[in-house]
């Protein structure tokens, strides 16, 4: 009796077991990344509109994002909500520059309203607000 087909077949057996584990450990991983990735975009985007408020307004107080944080709301919607030091006078201006944040990190499906920018990827919808 040949015992190579033997090992052969458990070679092929193991290397097909692995595959799908990193195969299902990659698509977790990738949409862990997307998540942080619109996260960056969004912190980077109100940073540089607290920055350009205080620059171009001299009578705005220095006021910077606090903390971002992202919640889910359900299997493919997720709500960011931004919060500051103080009070940010001029909303629309932190939103566009959110976009535009968003549009450079590669993110161009987003719409805007007075009270929030939305973003739509392949999978998942995000709500950013300002808190």
């Amino acid at each position: 009796m040949d015992q190579r087909a033997q090992i052969s077949i458990e070679y092929i057996l193991l290397v097909a077991i692995i595959l799908l584990v990193v195969l299902i450990f990659a698509s977790i991983a990738f949409s862990e990344n997307e998540n942080n990735d619109v996260a960056s975009a969004v912190q980077l985007g109100a940073n540089n509109a607290t920055a350009n408020m205080v620059f171009t307004n001299t009578s705005q107080a220095p006021v910077r994002v606090t903390s971002v944080n992202m919640t889910n709301s359900s299997s493919t919607q997720y709500n960011i909500v931004i919060h500051f030091s103080g009070h940010v006078s001029n909303p629309t201006l932190v939103f566009n520059s959110i976009i535009n944040s968003l549009n450079t990190a590669g993110f161009n499906n987003t719409s805007q309203n007075s009270t929030a920018v939305v973003v739509t990827t392949q999978k998942l919808s995000y709500i950013i607000t300002l808190g």
